[in-house]
């Protein structure tokens, strides 16, 4: 099982549903990977970062994670999911 951390930027702008989002994928790979917010100290397969925009640059560098998954917009959501399936 592999292990997702999930940071959602600021919401400034949104374009879409993140909650929405972010529960689709969830459910999506619930059999390959455990999704939870980070936790000090802890070392992450990936970091998901659901942005409502493309303005925003910042990656959470302060987060180990192996690979950062971006989802910008609603069309992202089936990629997001199949980079996490195959994690």
């Amino acid at each position: 099982m592999r292990k997702v951390a999930v940071k959602f930027c600021g919401g400034c702008n949104p374009g879409y549903d993140r909650g929405a989002a972010y529960q689709k994928i969830r459910e999506a790979v619930a059999d390959r990977a455990q999704i939870s917010l980070p936790a000090e100290g802890e070392s992450y397969d990936a970091l998901l970062i659901i942005r409502g925009c493309t303005g925003c640059p910042y990656l959470y560098e302060e987060i180990d994670a192996n690979e950062r998954i971006l989802c910008v917009k609603q069309d992202d959501i089936p990629e997001v999911i199949e980079k996490i399936r195959n994690l």
